[in-house]
């Protein structure tokens, strides 16, 4: 295939270059922040078991919370390019209930990235040396888990939004929306009681006693 060839591919129809373009674009900013959600997701659930938190482990929760942040920025860029275009070219668009629900849920998201690096990421600062909710009252400790359960979820809905095109103009949004609470709901709930039995089961440790030197007389 010549340069030319390929010129003429992408010239003939610039409309749908431009909305692959932009779908690529999309893709990348999903999969950086997908994949430095993920793994942070599976840091923290690493970290509620065993384990304390290391210089080197909050170097690497801090480095995947910028890519996450670089991959909603190119989300957020993305997808505003998408609603200029629809409101273009292909007004339809607009009125499909999953993007309205899409741009919900990366509110949220976006919402919920502002105080895990505001908030959560400054208290596990604090906990290098010990575990990672040594100390923490149990309010606190039920905030992050649920913040963490927002985030897996708010992430993995749009991905499964975009791929099942069945849902075009299909599904209200109310509906998508209420599906998606209910599935934060039930992250957070079984996350919760892990993490509350986890905490009972080492309060019943018998406490090793405390071994004293006797000297002779």
């Amino acid at each position: 295939m010549t340069l030319d060839t390929l010129q003429l591919l992408f010239s003939s129809d610039p409309l749908e270059t431009l909305k692959t373009a932009l779908r690529f674009v999309h893709f990348i900013g999903l999969a950086l922040g997908l994949g430095a959600a993920t793994l942070l997701d599976l840091m923290m659930l690493r970290y509620c078991f065993r384990g304390r938190i290391q210089t080197e482990t909050v170097t690497i929760f801090e480095f995947s919370t910028k890519v996450v942040n670089i991959g909603l920025r190119i989300l957020w860029t993305s997808g505003v390019g998408f609603l200029l275009f629809y409101a273009l070219y292909d007004v339809e668009k607009l009125y499909n209930p999953k993007v309205h629900a899409k741009l919900v849920i990366v509110t949220i998201l976006s919402v919920n990235g502002m105080f895990i690096h505001g908030i959560i990421l400054p208290t596990i600062r604090t906990q290098i040396g010990k575990g990672l909710f040594d100390g923490l009252g149990g309010m606190k400790r039920g905030i992050f888990i649920t913040s963490g359960a927002i985030s897996a979820v708010s992430w993995y809905v749009p991905v499964a939004l975009g791929v099942f095109s069945q849902l075009n103009n299909a599904v209200p949004a109310l509906v998508l929306l209420s599906a998606y609470l209910f599935l934060i709901m039930i992250a957070a709930s079984v996350m919760n009681l892990c993490m509350h039995l986890i905490v009972s089961g080492r309060d019943k440790l018998p406490l090793k006693p405390v071994r004293t030197h006797h000297r002779e007389t």
